[in-house]
């Protein structure tokens, strides 16, 4: 009788998590029918606690779980056969970590929280049993995660191969703004929780020339910036910055 009033509260308790959540309607949780995955609640883990510097998975880890951000901030990086560090990609709320791991078994990526940041754990096997149980909607929101993460990487490396530093700043201050607005936030002004070294490494330049460059688009009136507190000022001069290259100047009809 104890055992069974502990899962009922275990899954209550989960749900009411869920249900207080403010990135609930972005994450994988709105796509799943709670009647059909009754399971699911009772096993997820509401919610895992970072602090910052603290890794959530290192490479090699064995894959167990995916994880659904809940708030705060992470980066991922890989590391080479020398020990040095490169970047991947930075992940915030409703952002699924973890599917690297899918293929092989174990992950070939390291998440970190950039602040103290809090993810809930959802046991991978659990949700290979929602598959059979007809949760396409669940299935197809999956797939484009991985599918964002595979996009992720092609945009670092344009980033990387085609673009001069002024134009991989700007599109990264924009795609950083794109995702705090979909995300209900503040499209022109919100808190770039990455240090500059960060920032540098992912986008492949020297710290001294995005503190530059930074510098710079203050001057032009651009952008803001007091300590990591960033305002978009002229969002247009950024796209202008990025669409110097023709390439790119289809973004006006879509940033």
């Amino acid at each position: 009788m104890h055992s069974r009033r502990n899962s009922v509260e275990h899954i209550s308790t989960a749900r009411r998590s869920c249900d207080n959540c403010c990135t609930r309607k972005y994450c994988l949780v709105s796509r799943i029918d709670e009647r059909l995955t009754p399971g699911l609640s009772k096993a997820m883990r509401h919610p895992r606690i970072l602090a910052r510097g603290e890794r959530l998975f290192i490479q090699g880890d064995k894959f167990y779980s995916i994880y659904l951000v809940r708030s705060g901030t992470f980066k991922s990086y890989i590391i080479d056969d020398t020990g040095d560090r490169q970047i991947t990609g930075f992940h915030f709320a409703a952002d699924i970590l973890g599917l690297d791991g899918v293929q092989s078994g174990r992950h070939g990526l390291e998440i970190e929280a950039l602040e103290t940041s809090s993810v809930c754990v959802v046991p991978f096997c659990k949700l290979e049993q929602d598959f059979g149980q007809n949760q396409s909607g669940l299935y197809r929101y999956l797939i484009g995660a991985a599918s964002g993460a595979a996009y992720q990487q092609s945009y670092l490396l344009m980033l990387l191969g085609r673009l001069h530093a002024a134009q991989r700043l700007a599109s990264f201050l924009l795609d950083i703004s794109r995702k705090m607005g979909e995300r209900g936030g503040s499209e022109s002004e919100f808190h770039l929780t990455m240090p500059r070294y960060d920032i540098a490494n992912y986008l492949g330049m020297a710290v001294e020339t995005v503190s530059r460059l930074f510098k710079r688009f203050e001057k032009q009136n651009l952008i803001k910036v007091e300590r990591r507190h960033l305002k978009i000022i002229d969002r247009d001069g950024l796209l202008d910055t990025l669409s110097s290259d023709h390439r790119f100047s289809a973004l006006r009809n879509t940033a």
